[in-house]
């Protein structure tokens, strides 16, 4: 006697009826995906819509499959002939292992592949490799490789999701643009799907050994429209710093990163909470392991005089973070703050970089000069008279002497005067009154 009755199995209408039943319940739980959401799309709109498997088969088309298997089979259970019932048997029984196999693959939880479709769908697509060199001021001087912008934007549904600041989020802006993000994927896997869907080539982000990269266009474009603007700066320099108590290394990379992310602060930073004390003394730490290096490392660095105009740039963009105050953003504990850094960063030894303190007061006066509000015209007043105080005995370097100083307010004002646009009022004394054409 066989173990299995495989002929009572097959001709058997209730157990037939049985697994319809739970391959359409089963089919039927889709929904408890659409509650999910990843980076604000909805994971199962995604899933059923978008969603391919191995890049080919959209889950939808085989949902579709799989519908009338089972909708046929309730419909011709009656057919005695016994090839036909075998058939029918296998196709629902194959029909009930994927069933199974959708639920707890895809639907229990969130898929780690149907994750990653959403962030290439979301994020893959929007900067490409080219021969333009036609970067922000920043990215030039940066050397930031050529590449062009497509029409595609970053979705408001990812915009939106990183208005809130949380665990889940944290996670998901390391996945997304972090070190191991897709947007630093250079595979010929990655440039094919690319190709086949956009017909561009990736944009070419830099690296190193020690795991540093280009921050991306892409999570700028983030930063200028996200609210939470203070948050995800303060992730975004942690995850490219490389760690300064691992990656003890001065990196240019990390020099660059720094320099790129102080320009889109001043260039496009409107969130309240970026011109608190709190996030100025997050920034300024990451600005001292920016610019530390040692005497060993100078005489190695094959890249001295870039990282020097690197490091001006820097300090002119986080003076004028601190200190151009036209729209009244910044209170006065804020105000505090950045002139206390100022003075450590010129007068003590917290600013361990390339530029000597009397080159940081001359880059300071510049900013002081295009700023030109009595307070920092104070304050610089203030720092040069403690640095006269300091180099008390010693060699001041020409530059920075008093009446080189002198002589520089003096060459700007007349510059400024020079370049004075002139007004009709001004020319004539007294508004004309037009009598016609």
């Amino acid at each position: 006697m066989d173990f299995i009755n495989f002929k009572n199995i097959i001709f058997d209408n209730s157990l037939i009826i049985a697994i319809i039943a739970i391959n359409m319940t089963i089919i039927g739980l889709t929904s408890l995906a659409e509650t999910r959401k990843v980076i604000g799309v909805d994971y199962g709109k995604f899933l059923v819509k978008k969603y391919r498997l191995f890049n080919k088969l959209r889950i939808y088309e085989l949902l579709i499959v799989f519908a009338i298997i089972n909708v046929s089979s309730l419909f011709l259970m009656f057919v005695e002939t016994f090839q036909f019932r075998l058939i029918n048997s296998i196709l629902l029984m194959v029909s009930l292992i994927f069933a199974i196999y959708y639920f707890f693959a895809y639907i229990i939880s969130e898929n780690k592949l149907v994750k990653r479709q959403i962030y290439e769908d979301e994020l893959v697509g929007l900067y490409f490799e080219s021969d333009n060199l036609n970067h922000q001021e920043t990215d030039v001087l940066t050397e930031m490789t050529g590449g062009s912008r497509t029409n595609k934007k970053l979705s408001s549904n990812v915009i939106n999701y990183f208005n809130t600041y949380n665990s889940e989020s944290q996670n998901a802006f390391e996945e997304i643009f972090g070190v191991e993000s897709l947007l630093y994927d250079y595979s010929k896997r990655s440039r094919k799907k690319l190709k086949r869907k956009y017909q561009i080539s990736p944009y070419i982000y830099r690296n190193n050994s020690n795991g540093i990269h280009d921050i991306s266009y892409e999570y700028f474009q983030l930063f200028r429209s996200c609210e939470l603007q203070d948050k995800w700066t303060i992730e975004i320099l942690r995850i490219f710093d490389g760690d300064r108590q691992i990656s003890k290394k001065y990196e240019p990379l990390r020099l660059y990163n720094f320099a790129r992310v102080m320009t889109h602060l001043n260039l496009f930073g409107h969130c309240d909470q970026i011109y608190k004390y709190k996030f100025l003394e997050y920034v300024i730490q990451f600005y001292y392991n920016t610019v530390l290096i040692t005497d060993e490392e100078i005489a190695s660095l094959n890249t001295i005089d870039k990282s020097r105009e690197v490091e001006k740039k820097i300090f002119r963009q986080l003076v004028k973070f601190m200190f151009d105050n036209e729209n009244n953003q910044r209170d006065s504990t804020f105000n505090e703050k950045a002139k206390h850094i100022i003075e450590e960063t010129i007068l003590k030894d917290t600013y361990k970089g390339l530029l000597g303190p009397h080159e940081l007061i001359l880059l300071l006066l510049e900013k002081t000069l295009e700023i030109n509000t009595f307070s920092m015209r104070n304050h610089f007043t203030d720092i040069l008279d403690k640095y006269y105080y300091q180099m008390h005995g010693k060699e001041i370097p020409e530059a920075v002497k008093i009446n080189r100083i002198k002589t520089r307010i003096l060459e700007h004002k007349m510059r400024n005067q020079y370049n004075h646009e002139l007004s009709m009022e001004e020319l004539f004394g007294e508004e004309l009154e037009v009598v016609g054409v």
